[in-house]
């Protein structure tokens, strides 16, 4: 009875041994599929598309315009990259006597690097830094250092509404051939009718403004994105620059764009840009430039990854 029940004693102990193995042995692949989805808030993607158009007018109105761009993504679970440059270029031919006067009419660029740390799924820390090149706005260089939070209100496959809060700190070079101080320009020793030379850059100190500035300001930015079909995607956002030091000193920037699949990776975009500062620079009278900048464009984007 004594070998019977060590028998028995065994036979249990080694029956909740192999259960206990049992419970200790790794999951099933699906579920470790499941659990590195769950701690990965971003799918990885890997994209890149270049992107081109051209407006030409000829007859009464000759002019031609060329804009060229590319935009580059990749993210791996909770990191992802950014880069996107945009470059328009336009001349026209002034009504003169000189039918063969052309002249540039557009002339900028402008490029964007970010990085995103996301927590989770709806949230992340980005940092970013932006460069802008535009004469005719007065910008020989303008730079931008931009760090903050993004909530996604929702985030779906096919549609998402964020926003993002943060800081913005922007280094202005205004275009020194351009610029004037209102208060020199009436100075006959800055005239250059009295003697003075002709390239603003070129005059005495006293004659010249101070071409750079650096605006601290808040930012916040409200976007959304939706690919309403397989062949069709709209994508819009608007950010607000508020200067902490000079509150009437607000930049608003606004963009939307409508692209529709021709076939395979190419698709045609509409795209509409909207550019307000209310203190813009001064131009070479010592006079504002307008406040309000618009742009709108039709290009051919070709996806490459």
């Amino acid at each position: 009875m004594r070998q019977q029940g060590w028998a028995i004693g065994a036979i249990a102990a080694l029956s909740l041994l192999g259960v206990a193995q049992a419970d200790a042995q790794a999951p099933a692949p699906e579920q470790l599929t499941e659990r590195v989805n769950e701690e990965r808030p971003e799918e990885d993607v890997t994209s890149w598309a270049v992107s081109a158009g051209a407006v030409i007018n000829t007859g009464n109105t000759q002019s031609w315009m060329l804009n060229a761009g590319t935009n580059f993504r990749i993210v791996r679970g909770h990191h992802s990259f950014g880069a996107e440059w945009t470059f328009n270029y336009g001349r026209a031919n002034l009504p003169s006597d000189d039918r063969d006067a052309y002249v540039d009419t557009v002339r900028n660029s402008n490029s964007r690097l970010r990085y995103d740390f996301y927590l989770t799924k709806l949230d992340a820390l980005f940092l970013a830094a932006a460069h802008r090149w535009d004469t005719f706005a007065g910008l020989d260089t303008r730079l931008q250092i931009q760090a903050g939070y993004l909530r996604n209100f929702f985030k779906e496959s096919n549609h998402r509404s964020w926003a993002e809060l943060g800081y913005d700190m922007t280094y202005d070079n205004f275009d020194p051939e351009a610029i004037q101080d209102p208060d020199t320009a009436m100075d006959p020793s800055c005239d250059p009718a009295q003697g003075a030379p002709m390239n603003i850059a070129d005059r005495p100190a006293q004659c010249q403004a101070d071409t750079t500035q650096i605006v601290h300001a808040a930012r916040v930015y409200l976007g959304y994105d939706n690919a309403i079909n397989e062949n069709v995607h709209f994508l819009t956002g608007l950010e607000a620059l508020l200067n902490l030091q000079q509150v009437e000193d607000l930049r608003l920037n606004f963009d939307a764009a409508l692209r529709s699949t021709i076939v395979d990776s190419l698709q045609v975009e509409l795209k509409f840009k909207l550019l307000f500062d209310n203190v813009p620079a001064l131009q070479g009278d010592g006079t504002s430039r307008e406040k309000l900048d618009t742009n709108t464009t039709i290009s051919l984007i070709y996806t490459l990854l």
